[in-house]
């Protein structure tokens, strides 16, 4: 009798119904039926900073805000072959990246920097501290300058900003 094939190691599989898993993935047989093993591993909770501005909890955060990524258990799900869409061998770093930045976990805002404009890094150019657009752009969506192409608008406030900015720093 030939041995059917199987599948083990790491893995993102993408199943319909705009649902993924990732994990370490191994075949299981039962009798006739295969299914496949999806073993997430613990997420442990840690504190990070936020590098862009993003929709978190119900508000916009600017990047430099602090929050913290609550935990989640180790956990297992069984696939039937007939579930899967596709599924995408990665290395170990890979599917671990996949999963700290795929996986919904409750996040706690921790800390949120000071609302001063600040300096895209080494351009000296002037970004709204709320949603990181420069004048030219227009300001993300929940942005409390939120100015739908008013660029004139956008130059006030940008200007504003940085005056108030320079007039608080030491001289």
């Amino acid at each position: 009798m030939e041995q059917p094939a199987q599948f083990e190691g790491w893995a993102i599989i993408e199943l319909f119904g705009h649902q993924r898993e990732i994990g370490y993935v191994t075949t299981r047989y039962f009798g006739t039926a295969c299914l496949f093993q999806v073993d997430v591993p613990e997420l442990p909770e840690r504190d990070s900073i936020v590098s862009q501005p993003q929709y978190i909890n119900s508000e916009w955060v600017r990047s430099g805000t602090k929050v913290r990524k609550k935990g989640a258990p180790a956990r297992s799900r069984m696939l039937g072959p007939g579930s899967i869409y596709a599924l995408n061998p990665c290395t170990e770093e890979a599917a671990l990246l996949a999963i700290e930045k795929l996986v919904g976990r409750e996040i706690v805002l921790l800390e949120m920097p000071k609302e001063s404009p600040q300096l895209a890094a080494g351009e000296g150019e002037r970004v709204c501290s709320e949603c990181g657009a420069t004048p030219e752009e227009d300001h993300d969506i929940g942005c409390s300058f939120e100015h739908g192409g008013d660029d004139d608008h956008a130059e006030e406030i940008m200007d504003e900003s940085i005056a108030n900015v320079d007039a608080e720093q030491p001289v």
